[in-house]
């Protein structure tokens, strides 16, 4: 089956299918050195492959946790890195799981898993740097919805972040396309929204892995634990009085 007749399986990221409101949200794209992937709006990036159908097979038989899947916000190596705690949402709350991270000044990566959707907190010395969320949180859509970036330059970004293995924020910058200080406020908008949607989960599984995180740290501001904490649960009991 060629590749123009395959559909593309949703993104587990941001659980966008192949078509939405703003039009095509997941498409084939080819590298300046003949190699394939599939990418999402959100900025996630699949398997690069040396032809379409190649690209296309990869990006739709991934496991929901394969290492290569995605750009995700920071680099680390969480698929050599053993797991320190799981369990699921219903035993211990996230605001407990944030609390003993914090208190022990863990530096790593928090993954929760419920269905499809896969959400991630990155952590470094307790601190919460970096997150990745549901639709409409990824940083390149953040941009482009406040009107900061073209679509052009956000897939110019897109495309020279997965060639580089760069974040996306970070080619921004280097393209001028956006301020630090604008990147560093977007982004702790990005992580309070990640982490309140994940607070509303009822149930889902997690997993601790201590793990070295690469950035630059241009694009990124710790953000207080506890400040994440009362926040959500101050958003979740305004919801319940509404």
């Amino acid at each position: 089956m060629s590749a123009q007749e395959r559909n593309f399986r949703s993104c587990p990221y941001c659980g966008a299918g192949e078509y939405g409101d703003e039009g095509v949200r997941l498409r084939l794209t080819s590298t300046s050195n003949g190699y394939f992937a599939i990418i999402c709006s959100c900025g996630a990036t699949g398997p690069i492959r040396d032809s379409e159908d190649r690209a296309i097979e990869a990006w739709n038989t991934r496991g929901h946790c394969a290492p290569d899947l995605s750009q995700q916000p920071l680099h680390c190596s969480i698929s050599k890195a053993e797991v320190g705690i799981k369990g699921n949402l219903k035993s211990l709350g996230l605001s407990t799981i944030l609390q003993i991270l914090s208190s022990e000044d863990k530096t790593g990566v928090l993954q929760f898993v419920q269905g499809d959707r896969i959400r991630s907190i990155y952590i470094r010395n307790g601190k919460i740097v970096a997150a990745s969320g549901r639709e409409g949180l990824r940083l390149g859509q953040i941009l482009y919805g406040k009107g900061m970036i073209s679509q052009e330059q956000l897939q110019e970004a897109l495309e020279k972040a997965r060639e580089t293995d760069k974040r996306v924020g970070e080619v921004l910058l280097d393209f001028g396309y956006i301020e630090e200080d604008d990147l560093k406020e977007l982004i702790r908008y990005q992580i309070r929204e990640a982490v309140l949607d994940i607070s509303l989960w009822v149930e889902g599984d997690f997993e601790y892995r201590d793990c070295p995180l690469e950035f630059d740290e241009r694009g990124v501001e710790d953000v207080s634990t506890m400040a994440i904490i009362l926040e959500a649960a101050a958003r979740r009991d305004e919801w319940a009085h509404a």
